[in-house]
């Protein structure tokens, strides 16, 4: 039996959808029913009480776990850590709203044990956060911030997206500016896409919402991944830069194949070589945990072959990039896009550079 390290809790709740959100998510601001939802949490992760934990990350993700009251979030923790074996000083995660806690809020999350804190601004331009469909203002992340750096928590990351129609370069470079003026320590970078089935994707389809052209995007990129590198921010994976130490230890169990239970609403997991996914139905999600069973709808076995494959999709996003040996048998290919530009060999491992992220999802199929 292999050891889960780490958690991840997904709170679906938001006050409204976001146009280019694809994340399962419940418009509900209902206290009852947050209520309802924590004690089924309680309950679910009782139903995997005999696997081998040693959890160095728990992770609240959504949705907007920042709807709930941080009282709610930090009894979930606690009774979490009465439950399974949580390593010494593990990183717990909260993604929150800048419009939503404040000292008093923070100050019980890092009672609680809560030491990382993921703001979810997107920008500072107000241009940008209206073409965005946000709701905050800039002033909103600076209070936010603050408010979290007041009470202890040091180790805050700050969205940002990029990407966005009538962005320009010195938009972005204001941003940056911004962003590299407060006391964080981790930024991601995501630039906007057009899902299908999100009120953006169906704006772009019908093309009344114009995104920005491959190059510009790539100047885009570069622009982020220098500026963020000149101050002290290294790039670890394709859409993340931290200060030394800082990398986000949960994300890298993805990236990096760890196995990880995940709880709520269609929340994924992968244990015991099985990845398996829960309802995203809230009201089936409920009575199945309520039930005493497994709210687990979806289940693939990872073989492997597969696993190959997916050690070299999530490997190409890490900046250390991938063994040569797991790709030896396409160096025709690998040649190509070394002498292209879009990777580079170092010390045996295949690198993306900037160019290469951009079509990483074409790289990775040529490369499995």
């Amino acid at each position: 039996m292999i050891m889960l390290k780490g958690i991840y809790i997904h709170i679906p709740f938001c006050s409204e959808k976001c146009p280019y959100c694809d994340f399962v998510s419940i418009v509900d601001e209902n206290s009852d029913i947050h209520k309802k939802y924590i004690d089924s949490i309680l309950k679910e992760i009782d139903l995997y009480i005999d696997e081998d934990f040693s959890v160095r990350s728990i992770y609240f993700g959504g949705g907007t776990p920042s709807l709930l009251k941080p009282d709610l979030i930090a009894s979930l923790v606690e009774n979490i850590s009465k439950k399974v074996r949580i390593n010494n000083k593990p990183e717990i995660t909260v993604e929150v709203n800048p419009e939503n806690y404040r000292f008093a809020d923070f100050k019980i999350l890092k009672e609680a044990g809560i030491n990382r804190i993921s703001i979810g601004s997107q920008s500072f331009l107000e241009k940008n956060l209206k073409a965005l469909g946000r709701k905050h203002s800039p002033e909103d992340v600076l209070k936010t911030v603050e408010s979290a750096f007041k009470v202890g928590i040091e180790n805050i990351n700050l969205d940002l997206i990029y990407g966005i129609t009538g962005q320009s370069l010195s938009d972005l470079e204001k941003d940056l500016k911004a962003y590299i003026s407060l006391p964080v320590k981790h930024i991601s970078a995501y630039m906007l896409t057009a899902y299908e089935n999100t009120p953006l994707g169906v704006e772009v389809e019908k093309g009344r919402y114009l995104l920005p052209d491959d190059s510009l995007l790539l100047d885009m990129f570069k622009m982020i991944d220098e500026y963020l590198e000149q101050n002290g921010f290294s790039r670890y994976e394709i859409s993340n830069w931290a200060k030394g130490g800082y990398q986000c230890r949960h994300n890298l169990l993805y990236w990096e194949g760890k196995q990880f239970l995940g709880l709520g609403v269609s929340a994924w997991s992968y244990v015991n070589g099985v990845r398996f996914g829960n309802t995203n139905n809230l009201r089936l999600y409920l009575k199945i945990v309520n039930e005493g069973k497994r709210p687990a709808v979806f289940f693939e076995k990872i073989t492997p072959e597969e696993r190959r494959k997916e050690r070299i999709f999530l490997g190409l996003r890490l900046s250390k990039g991938i063994d040569l040996d797991i790709v030896k048998d396409k160096m025709p290919f690998i040649e190509q896009i070394v002498n292209e530009g879009f990777a580079q060999v170092k010390d045996g491992k295949l690198i993306l550079t900037p160019e290469g992220i951009l079509i990483s999802n074409y790289i990775s199929s040529m490369l499995i």
